[in-house]
């Protein structure tokens, strides 16, 4: 994702000028890497990293980092930003007519270039005043920022212009553009490539650490990182959440996967159910009991409607296709640069879903002592209805 430029700058710049703000500073990885097209992360709660997105489209955002933070810069080859750096960090040498590479030529050239400040509000500040909105209100996203961090940064802006923003960043990045849809297929297809190798495993005598592994192994050769890995077989197939292995596949079996992995800062979610051997007629109807409510969800998802009634339309269906006692706390939810990215498919949820947004949409069933079901898939908000971004067969396997 490095100096790709992600950001809706037109769509951010509408939502600043309704709220009257001149500029957002983002302090969240997620809303950092929005702002600038690459992840900075920092390596403890106080270290400070803003990134600094102006109103106005035509100019360029500014990232303000420890000194040291230059040498990710290098690698990452970032330069589609103006650059603020604070506190002192010292490296020795020349490569005046020494081995070198690439990004240490440059970070020795930023060491000697960028400007440095002694702290971290100085830098903000020198950035502020370059873009020219400097004592003009700014939205802060406030998430990863301690209270006393917090209070310091807003006796520096106006009485007044520190406007909370963590929201609003969300709100923004709740539309996708072209590059994000993009990365989010193609952490998609890794994590597809990776479940269609889970769903191949299956057999008598293999263990869930076993393909659980396998899942992880693969997402790193793929440069991602694995995150959630629910892989649950025979009974804890009904399990949500699965953090210990110790199950071994029988013949009979319910196996169920729900797998996270994070690429190039974008998340994929996806979930399938597979049984060893020929299911029973409870397995087979339970999974299209699902299934269908699913499908109903999927029908409803075009513009103009909001996520509470798509909520209502599978669970009602489930309820009426042949589990009355369904409950669920939400159908699917809105993935990007977090894996649960601003709106849920939720009774509480009321937001309208726009042209754009990107939506994982899971309707899944948990019955302890009898098994679990999982199908889940992302799609893109089109103008008349949706895209799958996921392209698996939608079917329960049979191995």
């Amino acid at each position: 994702m490095s100096d790709v430029v992600i950001a809706n700058r037109s769509r951010a710049a509408a939502y600043m000028e309704r709220h009257g703000l001149a500029a957002l500073i983002a302090t969240t990885p997620e809303n950092v890497a929005y702002t600038i097209g690459s992840q900075l992360r920092a390596t403890n709660w106080t270290m400070q990293i803003y990134a600094v997105m102006p109103k106005n489209p035509e100019q360029r955002p500014c990232i303000i980092i420890p000194t040291n933070r230059l040498g990710v810069i290098a690698q990452m080859g970032i330069s589609g930003a103006d650059l603020y750096v604070y506190s002192d960090f010292f490296v020795e040498g020349s490569i005046a007519g020494k081995p070198s590479t690439p990004d240490i030529d440059l970070f020795y050239d930023l060491l000697q270039t960028t400007p440095s400040y002694a702290t971290p509000f100085a830098a903000l500040e020198a950035a502020l005043t370059q873009l020219g909105i400097k004592g003009q209100p700014v939205g802060v996203d406030e998430m990863r920022m301690a209270p006393d961090i917090y209070s310091k940064l807003t006796e520096l802006l106006p009485s007044g212009g520190a406007f909370p923003a963590y929201a609003l960043f969300r709100q923004i990045r709740g539309v996708k553009t072209e590059a994000e849809i993009a990365l989010l297929k193609k952490a998609a297809a890794l994590n597809e490539q990776a479940e269609s190798e889970l769903i191949a495993m299956i057999a008598a005598g293999v263990h869930e650490a076993d393909i659980a592994q396998h899942y992880r192994l693969a997402a790193v050769k793929g440069k991602a990182v694995p995150a959630m890995t629910a892989v649950g077989a025979g009974p804890r197939s009904a399990l949500p959440l699965i953090e210990n292995y110790f199950h071994t596949i029988a013949p009979g079996d319910l196996v169920r996967f729900d797998l996270c992995l994070q690429l190039g800062g974008y998340w994929a979610d996806t979930g399938r159910t597979a049984v060893l051997g020929e299911p029973t007629e409870w397995q087979r109807n339970h999974f299209h009991y699902v299934k269908t409510g699913w499908e109903r969800a999927l029908d409803m998802i075009r513009p103009g409607v909001k996520a509470s009634e798509v909520f209502e339309a599978a669970l009602t269906t489930v309820q009426k296709e042949g589990i009355p006692h369904y409950r669920r706390q939400h159908v699917g939810h809105a993935i990007g640069l977090e894996l649960y990215d601003g709106i849920t498919l939720s009774p509480g949820d009321h937001s309208v879903l726009e042209k754009g947004m990107v939506l994982c949409v899971e309707v899944p069933y948990y019955e302890l002592g009898a098994g679990g079901f999982q199908i889940e898939d992302t799609v893109v908000v089109t103008e008349d209805g949706f895209e799958f971004i996921t392209h698996m067969e939608r079917r329960l396997y049979q191995q």
